[in-house]
């Protein structure tokens, strides 16, 4: 018992854990962060060039093919398309930059919507071949290999202005969908198989932190001092190399995943020397137990397919439980909080020169209360930070339709409406910003993550893109009161936690398939204790 409690009681952060996490979260996470928010403060200047000094081929044809020559007003982001629902973050668009032409045509209104959501699109994409990549290429193989669509996006992006090509802008920009979809399914599951248990659930955050650290350094980066010129925009795009040849340089010294290495290869050899590395101690014994134990329990069984992962009952609520997260993640309103903020700038009397650096202020509160979050994972656990997080989101999108309601009429609602903002992103960030991505990665088996993983992805980047093609039309439809709909979908989602989640904070892979075992509709009397794992005392289901 000394082995296995020196492994429960241990969870230190080695140097190697420590890069190993750095390398794969800044190399995939920030640039999914990065990109989201990347194309808004540009946003006019590239309107200017492609559509004012010149069109690119596909404009030209769709134009001459546009009996109408209706115009439409573009202050600075097109208002009524379909990409502000997702792609406006904070940092929404650079309102000092001089653009003399604002008047889109119908068709050139299409091409930039097109241009930015198309991002969403390559987003799916990635997300389904989520578990194909980590299969032929494991998890360190599948980030290396993503690294490739990051560059060939970068250097399209950062030639395009000299050659005059909105095409290759589009082109860059679904390849960089790809390799988001990807990173939101690898990089969690390569964080939470290399960490220890009791730090898992801190470390997992880390993931979601670097997007918001990738959203805050495309905002700082697109302010005029810095990247955000007529001249220098297309460096500005062309950055998302840099963390990609950043991770090149790093990650092959890194090892695989060490449940990869052993469940999925069958070499303990080269398993239990990477545990060795990234726990700095020989003493490995009992985690390599744990993992034997889990590859024991799935002797009968190989890696699950999508198709057999969702037929499986013995992983129903689990699989469940990770799509009702990934949904309500979507759907709770934080895009439509980042829709309005401009909007909401205005209202409250912000002056126009300084509402990006206003923006570049909310995006740094997403920042700081996303490391908050990391440090109260594995203190809180994942239960009451998902449910608090996704109560104080209700109860701020509630105050948010009220002050939007009456701000015309009373004075200081406009402030309120700030307030609203700040309080809102507080909530999204502490908990449902990052735990479903930690869930997806704590609640299946080996056989089972990969597939697991691809479905979580392609739920939440679908629900991301309907959110973008329907929100204009709710908005329209419903105008401030479009708010009570996200406050539904909060008060949906706090309940499911609070009724079905469990726990999982400390717990093995193990340990939480037993939590669902019930209400799967299996027996207490199929439950045995693995003869295996006699030391740890590890029950697994008998199926």
């Amino acid at each position: 018992m000394t082995g296995v409690k020196q492994y429960q009681e241990d969870g230190k952060l080695t140097l190697i854990l420590v890069v190993a996490v750095f390398i794969s979260v800044f190399g995939s996470s920030f640039q999914y962060g990065y990109n989201i928010a990347v194309m808004n403060a540009p946003a006019p200047l590239m309107q200017s060039f492609f559509f004012g000094t010149g069109m690119s081929s596909v404009e030209v044809e769709l134009q001459s093919n546009n009996t109408s020559n209706t115009t439409t007003s573009v202050p600075t982001q097109p208002q009524n398309s379909s990409l502000n629902a997702i792609e406006t973050t904070p940092g929404t668009a650079n309102a000092t930059s001089s653009v003399e032409s604002s008047e889109l045509t119908t068709s050139q209104l299409f091409m930039w919507s097109f241009t930015v959501s198309i991002y969403t699109v390559g987003g799916m994409v990635g997300s389904y071949l989520t578990g194909v990549c980590i299969k032929y290429l494991g998890r360190k193989g599948a980030m290396l290999a993503a690294n490739a669509l990051s560059i060939t996006a970068a250097i399209l992006e950062g030639t395009s202005k000299a050659a005059n090509s909105l095409e290759m802008v589009i082109i860059a920009r679904f390849l960089l969908g790809i390799f988001a979809g990807l990173a939101t399914g690898v990089v969690p599951l390569y964080n939470g198989e290399i960490s220890p248990k009791k730090i898992r659930g801190a470390i997992g955050v880390v993931s979601q932190l670097f997007i918001t650290v990738g959203i805050l350094t495309a905002q700082l980066l697109s302010l005029n001092e810095a990247m955000g010129t007529e001249e220098l925009w297309p460096l500005l795009l062309a950055f998302t190399a840099v963390p990609s040849i950043t991770q090149l340089c790093v990650l092959p010294f890194i090892p695989e995943s060490p449940r990869c290495l052993l469940l999925d290869k069958n070499d303990q050899g080269k398993a239990r020397a990477a545990l060795i590395r990234f726990r700095g101690t020989n003493n490995v014994a009992a985690e390599i137990q744990e993992m034997k134990a889990e590859a024991a329990a799935e002797t009968a069984t190989r890696q699950l397919s999508v198709m057999e992962l969702i037929r499986d009952r013995y992983v129903r609520w689990q699989l469940i439980s990770i799509v009702v997260l990934q949904i309500t993640q979507q759907l709770c309103g934080i895009n439509a909080i980042f829709f309005y903020l401009n909007t909401i700038f205005e209202a409250a009397g912000v002056p126009e020169e300084t509402r990006n650096y206003a923006s570049v202020g909310v995006g740094s509160v997403n920042t700081l209360m996303t490391i908050v979050s990391v440090l109260l994972m594995d203190r809180a656990g994942r239960k009451a930070l998902l449910a608090g997080g996704y109560a104080i989101s209700g109860v701020f999108c509630a105050l948010m339709t009220v002050s939007l309601t009456l701000q015309d009429q009373i004075s200081w609602m406009s402030n309120m409406s700030i307030a609203c903002v700040i309080g809102f992103i507080v909530g999204f960030a502490i908990g449902p910003g990052p735990v479903p991505w930690i869930l997806t990665a704590e609640l299946f088996r080996q056989s089972g993550r990969p597939a697991a993983s691809a479905i979580g992805c392609g739920v939440n980047w679908t629900s991301n893109f309907i959110l973008a093609l329907v929100f204009p039309f709710m908005q329209k439809a419903m105008g401030s009161y479009v708010f009570v709909f996200f406050l539904v979908i909060c008060v949906i989602a706090t309940a499911y936690v609070m009724i079905v989640l469990p726990e999982t904070k400390n717990e093995t892979f193990q340990d939480i398939s037993l939590m669902f075992a019930k209400r799967n509709g299996i027996q207490k009397n199929t439950i045995e204790m693995d003869n295996i794992d006699d030391e740890a005392n590890r029950p697994i289901v008998k199926r």
